[in-house]
């Protein structure tokens, strides 16, 4: 009984101070992110439409209508993109040898398939060229 006694704390003691010792450090990693930058190259003497387009399914103006515009715009022969949240339209000038409604509407609903094209409100209108453009 003795025994058992002294040997117990022993025990005890020695369980206690090897579980002690398995402290964790931590450990700090940093990553270089390097981001291409992808300069759009424009056609200059290309006929640039402008389409304005109704956005369903959208829930908010920096989750929603910021990806789809960036998606948008990600479109090669996309000149500029500009998704309205609050009246839930999309403008798109874009090279029409190069884009289409489809490609447009497929952009959109490649996004999220809670995104839908409801309407095209506006007929596409060609963009008049400025002196400085030509």
């Amino acid at each position: 009984m003795k025994t058992l006694k002294f040997v117990l704390p022993l025990f005890i003691l020695a369980l206690v101070i090897s579980s002690c010792k398995k402290e964790t450090t931590i450990e700090t990693k940093t990553v270089e992110i390097s981001e291409a930058t992808h300069e759009k190259v424009l056609n200059p003497n290309a006929n640039y439409l402008t389409a304005s387009f109704g956005v369903e399914g959208m829930k908010c103006a920096m989750g929603c209508a910021k990806v789809i515009e960036k998606n948008l715009f990600a479109l090669d022969g996309v000149k500029e993109a500009v998704v309205d949240f609050d009246s839930k339209t999309a403008t798109v000038t874009y090279d029409e040898a190069l884009v289409n409604k489809e490609s447009l509407t497929a952009s959109v609903t490649a996004t999220s398939n809670t995104y839908t094209v409801i309407s095209w409100e506006n007929k596409t209108q060609p963009i008049e060229k400025t002196m400085e453009e030509l």
